[in-house]
């Protein structure tokens, strides 16, 4: 099975009304989709569909009727963009450590046959355990990729439903970096980027991890909860979650 563990750290700004910043270490891993359906070498600390300490499982992501998320993924992008032709599927997530998993984002990199990415889909999750997926049509800017798309997600309580994020990456020489900032009225409002490295999947490199990012899913969930804490504290106006819910993946 071809992968990564990548190792880093998340980092989030506000800068409007309630200013803060924080930044956290986090540990993700990359995936080729193709490869999880195969009989592969496989990680004895993996497990897919199955409790392991790292685990990756169809219910913490996309599917449709048609199967998990494997499948599902490039069936997305083949109806949602026909006229590109991808090579492979590229998944960028936090696995689950014992069971557990929270990832407010994961992104799934379409790659035609010359390695360029053509197609990203950012799965974004909440606290209230929605889903929602972004297909986005990235183009060359600088060094690296850009999009551009509307929010139409509920994703924070300090945050209204208006504005557009603007999607970033730049991958070189096993170093990964990927952002996602939200716009509203012409102003950054927020900035978010993973910093990621890469090291290549293996049983002795998962071991590792245990020890330098140990809980990485349990924290990730507390970290979002002392900022809310943080935030409230500080003043800044909440609006609550949305009086109603659908609990579902949708475009």
């Amino acid at each position: 099975m071809k992968g990564h563990l990548l190792y880093g750290h998340v980092w989030h700004k506000r800068n409007i009304g309630t200013a803060n910043a924080f930044r956290y270490k986090v540990l993700y891993a990359a995936f080729e989709l193709a490869g999880l359906e195969g009989e592969g070498a496989w990680p004895r600390l993996l497990g897919v569909n199955r409790f392991n300490l790292y685990s990756l499982n169809d219910r913490d992501h996309y599917s449709d009727e048609q199967g998990g998320f494997a499948t599902a993924i490039p069936r997305l992008m083949a109806r949602e963009a026909p006229g590109i032709h991808l090579h492979r599927v590229r998944m960028i997530t936090q696995p689950s450590m014992l069971g557990y998993v929270f990832n407010p984002v994961s992104f799934y990199l379409g790659e035609e046959r010359d390695g360029r990415t053509a197609l990203v889909v950012a799965e974004v999750h909440n606290r209230h355990g929605q889903r929602h997926v972004y297909v986005l049509h990235p183009h060359r800017s600088g060094e690296g990729l850009a999009a551009e798309f509307g929010k139409d997600f509920y994703v924070s309580p300090f945050l209204d439903m208006t504005g557009e994020y603007r999607f970033s990456m730049k991958e070189e020489r096993g170093d990964l970096e990927l952002g996602l900032d939200l716009i509203q009225e012409g102003e950054r409002v927020l900035e978010t980027r993973l910093d990621l490295t890469m090291k290549p999947l293996s049983d002795s490199e998962l071991a590792k991890a245990i020890i330098s990012h140990t809980l990485t899913p349990q924290k990730t969930l507390a970290a979002i909860y002392w900022q809310t804490l943080k935030l409230k504290a500080k003043g800044a106006r909440y609006n609550g979650a949305p009086k109603r819910h659908e609990k579902r993946s949708h475009v």
